[in-house]
């Protein structure tokens, strides 16, 4: 490639030194004395011209294709001496009239790009310099999103239905998934082989972070330090704290125990039952909470009913004590009363 350069500048010093041609030619040919060819070619018939560098390899670049097709400027390059025009496999980047520059895998030995340093092991890395960088991208989209992100599965013969073909991150004015029409909305989401999508990672309009999405998304759950969620739509393994947190319940809350037609369970039954089974009625017993851990929404419901509970035997107990004390006091006031009768009498 170092002797590219140099020879075009020979040709361009020849150009001026050549005489006039007259006649059609397919192709016009420049000489040099280097030991392999560089030639400048105009392909008349297929509308290709260019440089060309030909020994064991070649490479050749210009501007190619038919006006109709908006030409484009390609690299090319082979290593067995010829270039196919046909099939363009030796194609290494072209930039075409839209402005859109395409690369093939083998720019490189390896294939990666480097923008402000070296290409390394990955396929693009950029070095941002001694001041602040970054990667932006800018677009005022279509009707439903400004643009997408995408990562794509290239090969989806070998992947099971409902598996993702590709992850998205699309920054949308639809709120496709959030709902959210104030947008815009950024949305992390894949599209399912079969149809479908999953839907984890939204961010609303107004900073709320949702872990569910609308239409008809699949929605997953989350563990944090825990890959196992065991099937629940939060699972932490770990400590958490929580100046405030609202549990809704989905069940009927216990103050049918104030209702008359309640069965509260004698003391005498109550007693019966905790001796034999060490726990209350209608509670988990240790080992279950051990093993299945504990619902506490189901758990407070539980307790608040035993406050009940308790609360009824309470005011039974003291109806009782205030009767008990009630035929204590009429006792005592007819002993009284037979003990000054005696007295009288005496």
């Amino acid at each position: 490639m170092n002797k590219i350069i140099p020879g075009i500048l020979s040709l361009l010093a020849l150009t001026f030194q050549l005489k006039a041609q007259t006649g059609t030619y397919s192709i016009l040919n420049f000489p040099n004395t280097y030991t392999n060819t560089i030639t400048t070619i105009l392909a008349a018939a297929n509308f290709r011209s260019g440089f060309i560098y030909q020994s064991n390899g070649s490479i050749n670049f210009g501007l190619t294709g038919l006006k109709q097709n908006n030409f484009r400027f390609r690299w090319l390059a082979h290593d067995n001496g010829a270039i196919d025009y046909t099939t363009d496999d030796d194609q290494l980047m072209f930039l075409d009239g839209n402005g859109n520059l395409n690369l093939k895998n083998n720019l490189t030995a390896s294939g990666n790009i480097g923008i402000g340093t070296v290409a390394t092991a990955d396929k693009v890395t950029i070095d941002m310099g001694a001041t602040r960088g970054g990667f932006s991208m800018l677009s005022d989209g279509d009707a439903a999103a400004y643009m997408d992100m995408k990562f794509m599965v290239k090969n989806t013969t070998s992947l099971a239905t409902g598996k993702p073909l590709l992850w998205e991150a699309s920054l949308r004015k639809d709120g496709y998934f959030t709902t959210d029409l104030t947008g815009p909305t950024w949305e992390f989401y894949a599209v399912k082989k079969g149809g479908g999508y999953y839907a984890p990672l939204l961010f609303k309009s107004n900073g709320d972070l949702i872990l569910a999405g609308a239409q008809n998304a699949t929605n997953g759950n989350v563990g944090i330090g825990t890959a196992d969620t065991e099937g629940y739509k939060l699972a932490v393994n770990g400590d958490a704290i929580f100046t405030k947190i609202k549990v809704k319940s989905y069940t009927a809350w216990p103050d049918y125990v104030f209702e008359e037609r309640y069965q509260l369970p004698s003391l005498l039954e109550l007693e019966q039952f905790v001796k034999m089974n060490k726990h209350l009625p209608g509670m988990p017993a240790a080992e279950e909470v051990k093993k299945e851990g504990m619902d506490v929404e189901e758990m407070n419901r539980k307790l608040l009913q035993k406050i009940e509970e308790l609360t009824l035997y309470m005011i039974d107990l003291k109806k009782e004590n205030n009767f008990l004390k009630q035929q204590s006091q009429d006792q005592i006031t007819e002993l009284l009363k037979r003990i000054e009768k005696l007295e009288k009498n005496n």
